[in-house]
């Protein structure tokens, strides 16, 4: 598979190893000085490249998914904090019809977070002592708190609680990624958690990802890929 990397920093880095270290070729790289704008992709690694993976600013997704649709080419999209804008990125890839696999978490394990928190929340939830939190905490250099990933998993949760679950945020150090989904009574604490050890892991779920969607197109969220859209 021949894949461009957008966003070539710490993660678009990462995936660039793994994409080597497994065979496939990483034809361009474009990094935060010289993303394209709505006039669209140019250059011929264009019409060569099978799969684009984003790891870049919450700001330019949009206009990645429209490029990359108008262009014909599937997008995984890794970049966290543009949740606001997923029904214009629906929207995006049905008039266009491309193809599009997102997540705030590439991670195989995150991923089983998602599925056991949302089987926990529906089975804690009929039992009122028990109170739902999240904790996170990511290296001091992380810009976006709560994580995309804590978001995702508060979303999850308010499936089977009407009222806000909080959230805790750490920003210290160099944790690649913690995060535990709680449950506390006044008897005894329930608690899930994932802890990264370090970014292959979110670079190769993305990778997996971008060989799953090639010839299909729509919009997936990656965890429906893994486990089904009914949980």
């Amino acid at each position: 598979m021949r894949v461009t990397i957008i966003g070539y920093g710490k993660m678009g880095k990462m995936v660039e190893e793994v994409c080597q270290n497994q065979g496939h070729e990483v034809l361009h790289t474009i990094d935060i000085d010289n993303l394209p704008s709505q006039a669209g992709f140019s250059g011929e690694w264009v019409k060569k490249t099978d799969a684009l993976i984003d790891f870049s600013v919450a700001a330019a997704v949009v206009t990645h998914v429209e490029n990359a649709a108008r262009a014909g080419i599937p997008i995984v999209i890794g970049t966290t904090g543009w949740s606001k804008d997923l029904e214009k990125v629906g929207q995006i890839v049905e008039t266009e019809s491309g193809a599009c696999v997102y997540s705030s978490n590439f991670s195989m394990g995150v991923q089983a977070l998602f599925y056991l928190t949302r089987q926990a929340g529906k089975l804690i939830s009929g039992f009122q002592d028990f109170h739902p939190f999240i904790e996170e905490s990511h290296h001091s250099q992380k810009v976006d708190a709560p994580s995309g990933t804590a978001l995702t998993l508060g979303n999850i949760l308010k499936e089977s609680y009407d009222s806000e679950i909080p959230i805790s945020s750490l920003r210290a150090g160099f944790f690649p990624g913690n995060h535990v989904v709680g449950f506390d009574s006044p008897f005894d604490t329930l608690r899930l958690e994932h802890r990264a050890r370090s970014r292959e892991g979110f670079a190769q779920g993305a990778l997996y990802a971008a060989q799953w969607i090639q010839g299909k197109t729509g919009l997936y969220r990656f965890e429906d890929i893994l486990f089904g859209e009914e949980q």
